[in-house]
């Protein structure tokens, strides 16, 4: 590092020996006074230096993220096709589908009851930052307050990647194709659609959603004397498909459990769990991730979207409930878990064509004994 130093005022002469360089002297030493005051004197530390983690630390980060891969991906561990309710929202008598059916014959529609997402991709996707910080703790004993200076090495984890994939529905009914319909929009161009019936008849088969989805979620880690530790993590992971903007917008979740209802918000909200936030894993104050006893029953209570003609499904442990549904916690071990919640448009369910789309919150959640 190199200092300036600009002098202003009266100049000492230059010429040696004689006073004048007796006075140059004098300001330099001055001068390395004041350098060795704002250095070193009025209790300040000097800047901590710039830190990179070596190769061990990277392996260990590396090790950590990946040994808790499961958490921090979006996993639904659907290994086959599993039954869905076949009275979507949107697909009922009384909803829009009877009248897309009658009023729209050139798209084929389809009812589905089983359904089992597919995802291609297992490798994660990471990057960190690491830093070193200054840390003052001030503990009381009595009356008297006592400080300890460390340092505290950590890594921030971000998770930002793309899943490709498939959504499988199998599907009891279909409309059948009548004929071949032609348009002639202008002079030269016809146009070939097909024209369907208006009524379904029983089908075995499975409809294939291609799958392109987005997904977010982070955490930070810290290292003690034992090693890296998982030490913060994301208030939530965040899955859209085919992008965020395209995808349904959650606004806000009401999670209940254990005779409490909590709100938890997409932006990071000072006043209500927010999904944009960092929660400390160890935390013994109650503003933590959300905690529940193996006494407590767990279920989303309800929540705002920009999407209402919709399906909506909990996912927990590998199971399926459907959003009415409570998941009791009395056989679950104590441990870290995600509470997945799952936003599908109904035009999914029962256009053949179109890929997938949809939006998957995954809530951390604890639970202890």
């Amino acid at each position: 590092m190199s200092s300036r130093i600009l002098q202003s005022g009266r100049a000492c002469p230059t010429r040696a020996p004689g006073p004048g360089w007796r006075c140059g002297r004098q300001v330099a030493a001055a001068l390395a006074l004041v350098l060795a005051a704002l250095f070193c004197g009025c209790g300040n530390l000097p800047p901590e230096p710039f830190w990179e983690p070596n190769t061990q630390d990277s392996a260990a980060i590396d090790t950590l993220v990946n040994a808790n891969a499961a958490f921090f991906k979006t996993g639904l561990a659907e290994l086959q096709l599993i039954m869905i309710d076949t009275v979507l929202p949107g697909s009922t008598g009384t909803k829009i589908l009877p009248d897309e059916l009658h009023g729209n014959p050139f798209k084929q529609r389809f009812r589905a009851d089983k359904m089992q997402h597919v995802f291609t991709k297992d490798s994660l996707q990471y990057t960190f930052i690491a830093t070193l910080d200054t840390v003052i703790d001030s503990v009381q004993h009595d009356t008297t307050w006592v400080e300890t200076t460390y340092t505290r090495q950590t890594a921030t984890v971000t998770i930002a990647e793309t899943i490709p994939g498939e959504l499988l529905l199998h599907a009891f009914k279909m409309t059948d194709s009548l004929r071949e319909s032609l348009f002639f929009p202008s002079p030269g161009e016809t146009l070939r659609l097909g024209y369907y019936d208006s009524l379904m008849t029983p089908r075995n088969t499975v409809i294939t959603k291609k799958m392109s989805a987005t997904t977010t979620g982070g955490c930070v880690l810290k290292k003690d004397s034992t090693g890296w530790k998982l030490w913060k993590v994301a208030g939530g992971s965040r899955f859209y498909a085919p992008n965020p903007d395209d995808a349904p917008y959650f606004f806000y979740i009401y999670l209940s459990g254990g005779g409490q209802t909590d709100t938890i918000t997409l932006r990071p909200d000072t006043l209500h769990y927010g999904m944009q936030r960092l929660y400390p894993l160890d935390d013994t104050t109650g503003k933590g991730v959300p905690t529940f006893t193996k006494h407590d029953t767990l279920r989303i209570s309800g929540f705002s979207t920009n999407n209402g003609n919709a399906a909506t499904y909990l996912y927990f442990r590998g199971h399926r409930y459907e959003f009415k549904d409570k998941i009791p916690l009395d056989t679950v071990p104590a441990g870290l878990y995600r509470l997945y919640l799952e936003h599908i448009p109904v035009q999914v369910f029962w256009e053949v064509q179109g890929n997938y789309s949809g939006t998957i919150w995954g809530v951390p959640v604890r639970v202890k004994e």
